[in-house]
């Protein structure tokens, strides 16, 4: 199901508040704080969901108003910030409106990796956003080094099943990257709802977890500890994340003994008057279609 890892990895969670619609003063703000992770020899560079654009949660938008904020994967924001990882060595994963080729918008996390390579992956629980589109594919894929990364945003970290498909395509460290609003309330009970359950998403999964959100931050451990956190303001979280701790996890034990012929129903049921979130024809082995975006920078 996994190899470990060959090394040590340096991760950095780091707390960001975007301002809605100032995208170059978010941008400068991104690069400055890779250029500080650099010096501290960090690996990876975490921040929220909607970090370089804002305008996903915080008050309603039209989706002219929303449109207006969107950029491309391919356009100068993230351009800027894969400069910046090129530049420092530190893979970093930002979050934006995105808007594609078709015209729909995403909220969307780019993953930039120093050898140009950026991973994209597209909000699969979307739900309460309605000028959002929802994504179709989970996104995993491979650091230098062997440590292989999946990528929720958002409300996909509130379905224990998308961080077990996450373990089940191979992860060994969890980048959940999360945005809230700018008021108190709702989006304060979400933020704590979320650092007391992502615990339990890695010990159960026997995996990393670096969450980060416009407020706060996390690391979990595969057993289930926080290992860094800050409940509050605009700082730095590092941790260092040792391979071994994944092999130790007894979540592995466990997922070894999973009998996937009985839970059918996970794939084919869902709660009266819902969409069911895998599609119907899901097979009852829980296969499932993964899809991520690899762009490669031109030369």
């Amino acid at each position: 199901m996994f190899s470990l890892p060959a090394a040590p990895l340096r991760v950095v969670s780091i707390p960001f508040a975007a301002q809605c619609g100032e995208i170059e003063q978010n941008v400068a703000r991104v690069v400055a704080l890779i250029e500080r992770a650099a010096q501290e020899r960090i690996g990876l560079a975490v921040f929220p969901e909607a970090c370089l654009t804002g305008g996903i949660e915080g008050w309603p938008m039209r989706r002219a108003q929303m449109k207006a904020l969107a950029t491309s994967v391919d356009g100068g924001p993230v351009q800027a910030v894969a400069d910046a990882v090129e530049r420092t060595g530190v893979a970093a994963g930002v979050g934006l409106i995105e808007r594609a080729h078709n015209g729909e918008l995403y909220s969307s996390y780019v993953v930039c990796l120093p050898d140009g390579q950026r991973h994209v992956h597209r909000k699969l629980q979307a739900d309460g956003q309605p000028h959002i589109a929802s994504g179709d594919g989970f996104t995993v894929f491979d650091l230098p080094g062997g440590w292989r990364i999946a990528v929720l945003v958002g409300g996909d970290n509130y379905l224990v099943e998308n961080a077990r498909m996450a373990a089940l395509l191979g992860a060994g460290l969890l980048v959940s990257a999360h945005a809230r609003a700018d008021v108190a309330g709702d989006a304060d009970e979400t933020s704590a709802w979320l650092r007391r359950t992502l615990p339990a998403r890695a010990l159960d999964n026997g995996l990393f977890v670096v969450y980060s959100d416009q407020r706060h931050g996390a690391i979990v451990d595969p057993c289930g500890h926080v290992v860094a956190q800050r409940a509050a303001g605009e700082q730095m979280i590092p941790a260092e994340l040792d391979p071994a701790l994944i092999g130790t996890s007894p979540a592995h034990r466990w997922l070894a003994t999973r009998r996937p012929e009985l839970y059918a129903r996970l794939a084919h049921e869902a709660r009266p008057g819902s969409p069911s979130f895998e599609p119907r024809n899901a097979s009852a082995r829980g296969a499932v279609a993964v899809s991520f975006a690899v762009v490669r920078r031109g030369r």
